[in-house]
């Protein structure tokens, strides 16, 4: 039934169509995304492949097994976004990435209730309704910095900061003033790798 519609998205879409396959602990089948990653490639599609993410938005590094498959997928890449997803490399193998996440200002995560947070992962900050959301806030958030984002695995945010990860430091830290709400959802520190 899923490659049915795979095939006509193939012969009548007039856009780029990508299949991103998702790997980690909960996936007992690495295979399964291998399988899906190369039938989207024969269909003429663009296939990137993500690291699933813990309840806390953070890493969990693959197993053998799925970073071999990784890997593979990774390899496929052409000509689409999926070049620029190197940090997915430092994901895979569980150790930190260094960048500047701009979440909240160049990536905003708006929930069912019309709130903008920082990513689907950190909910709860600055939990700001759209229509009260300001220049001054997204600049604001443009400044932070963010202590979960050297083990965060959201492709999306990384991808939107790239550039700005040459530029414009993060001089701010995380929940500075600028109306804090109450409520707020903690962010993890990111967790330190014992030499």
């Amino acid at each position: 039934m899923l490659d049915q519609k795979l095939e006509l998205l193939a012969r009548h879409a007039i856009f780029q169509v990508n299949i991103n396959s998702v790997l980690g602990s909960p996936v007992r089948n690495p295979q399964d995304a291998l399988d899906v990653a190369r039938r989207a490639r024969s269909l003429g599609f663009t296939s990137t492949v993500g690291v699933l993410h813990d309840n806390n938005g953070q890493l969990q590094p693959l197993s053998e097994s799925h970073q071999k498959v990784f890997l593979e997928i990774m390899d496929m890449g052409r000509r689409s976004y999926s070049r620029f997803n190197y940090f997915q490399r430092d994901v895979a193998h569980g150790q930190n990435h260094s960048w500047r996440c701009r979440a909240g200002s160049r990536y905003l995560y708006i929930c069912e209730d019309g709130l903008v947070h920082y990513c689907s992962q950190q909910r709860g900050y600055p939990a700001i309704p759209l229509e009260q959301y300001t220049r001054e806030r997204l600049d604001h958030e443009y400044h932070t910095e963010k202590p979960c984002a050297p083990r965060c695995t959201i492709a999306c945010v990384e991808q939107v900061a790239l550039l700005d990860n040459w530029r414009d430091p993060q001089t701010r830290k995380a929940f500075e003033p600028v109306g804090r709400p109450s409520g707020l959802v903690e962010l993890p520190s990111p967790i330190r790798e014992e030499n």
